[in-house]
């Protein structure tokens, strides 16, 4: 049974990988996997690296994954090859939820307040972990989308590896609402990371 947009939306939020499916539920605008993150990864060094963003097969992931790596400046060590196997990990879960062949991996090191306002993305869903830093914020019920809502009082916050899955306006009903933590001028850095449905498969756009 279908889910008027303007109810109150779900999110499915437990600690096993298996949640995730639950954003298929209509009633479901976030689903969210409490997890710890990898280990190691906070030894990650996050001086002089570049963004990376990329659209590849599935079946081709791991070799196309690997060069935008090295092309953006992250050390092979330890660290780096466990963040490799977590992403390959999560996008293949996100290709078989969505049905994807083809999937969009985005990382980015973030400093500023980009994304500040609560928003729903121009995506079907997207997968959003933060491997180091302040999680993704989002709202546990609706509000208008692309607001300024100021700090209204219903923010909810990822942790640092948790792995969420956010319904966008593609998707029939329930978008989710959300937003990158606002660290401008703190001194705070973020490494995230993005997955979204190949560009064939359902677009995409920016915020985290």
């Amino acid at each position: 049974m279908s889910v008027d947009t303007k109810e109150r939306s779900v999110a499915l939020i437990a600690g096993n990988p298996e949640s995730l499916s639950g954003i298929r539920n209509e009633s479901v605008a976030i689903a969210i996997w409490k997890r710890v993150p990898p280990l190691c990864l906070s030894e990650l060094k996050l001086d002089g690296i570049s963004d990376l963003c990329f659209t590849a097969a599935i079946g081709e992931l791991a070799a196309a994954l690997n060069v935008a790596l090295e092309d953006a400046g992250h050390q092979r060590d330890g660290a780096r090859d466990i963040l490799h196997a977590d992403i390959l990990s999560l996008a293949d879960r996100f290709a078989r939820i969505m049905q994807t062949k083809f999937v969009e991996i985005r990382l980015e090191h973030v400093t500023t307040n980009a994304c500040k306002k609560f928003h729903t993305d121009y995506v079907t869903a997207r997968l959003i972990t933060t491997y180091i830093g302040q999680g993704t914020q989002w709202l546990d019920e609706d509000q208008p989308a692309d607001c300024d809502c100021g700090d209204p009082h219903n923010i909810q916050q990822m942790r640092t590896g948790d792995v969420a899955l956010f319904k966008g306006r593609l998707w029939s009903t329930c978008a989710a609402i959300h937003r990158s933590p606002p660290i401008e001028g703190t001194g705070e850095e973020r490494l995230v990371l993005v997955i979204n449905p190949g560009r064939s498969d359902g677009g995409n756009d920016d915020d985290r």
